[in-house]
């Protein structure tokens, strides 16, 4: 629900828009990258890894980049001459730090910014520095919002609505990360959200009803054994 609130209320993406979305192949980015294609944008990516791009190319986004292969801001600048885009109307911001400064030095006129988390800051020791260039959002009399899903609660019927048929006909695939152990591997599954080993969802089942070697994957929806990701 919390993608959908970013991108229906706050970001109001609309046919026609550029969108770049970070944390990507998250549990929240990664819904983001669908219904944003599904209301006729153009996405643009952010992975933490190789696989995880190729997911979220997967999941419709026209382009997609690992920002361990340089700056986010040259990145982000290839990404948009291969989508022939020359600016942002929309970033969903799920990282902050680099993501966020980037972002905001190439968007266009009127762009809106949901910030919906910050996870490149979550676990720092000391206070981080902000964006240097937030006085692009007066030239460009942009929008930077932040919101979390307590105030919007009263669009549950709506999106359940929506969110309901968009699953029924193959429109949005969910992304899931499935941690083994019960109860006691809530914890796993909690880091395992923080530091990129999950992709999408991180998800603890409470029954034991799947056979452990099954817990193999595609990252276009589905389960994704945690072990593997480790791997990457």
């Amino acid at each position: 629900m919390t993608a959908w609130v970013g991108c229906e209320r706050i970001a109001r993406i609309e046919s026609g828009d550029v969108v770049f979305v970070s944390s990507a192949a998250g549990a929240v980015g990664s819904t983001v990258v669908q219904i944003a294609k599904l209301r006729g944008a153009t996405v643009i990516g952010s992975a933490g890894s190789p696989e995880k791009v190729a997911l979220v190319r997967e999941l419709g986004a026209d382009a997609a980049f690992d920002y361990h292969d340089g700056s986010v801001k040259d990145l982000l600048r290839a990404a948009m001459t291969d989508v022939g885009a020359t600016g942002l109307d929309v970033y969903f911001d799920n990282v902050g730090g680099e993501h966020l400064e980037a972002a905001i030095r190439v968007i266009n006129d009127h762009a809106r910014i949901a910030l919906c988390g910050m996870i490149s800051i979550y676990n720092s020791a000391t206070p981080q520095p902000g964006p240097n260039n937030l006085i692009k959002l007066v030239w460009r009399r942009a929008r930077m919002e932040g919101f979390l899903l307590r105030d919007h609660l009263d669009a549950r019927e709506e999106f359940e609505d929506r969110m309901a048929e968009w699953l029924r006909i193959g429109a949005v695939r969910p992304v899931h990360t499935e941690f083994t152990g019960g109860v006691e591997g809530a914890w796993d599954a909690f880091l395992g959200m923080l530091d990129g080993t999950a992709t999408g969802k991180a998800v603890v089942p409470l029954t034991r009803n799947r056979i452990e070697q099954d817990s193999t994957t595609s990252e276009s929806g589905g389960m994704i054994s945690p072990d593997k990701e480790a791997t990457r």
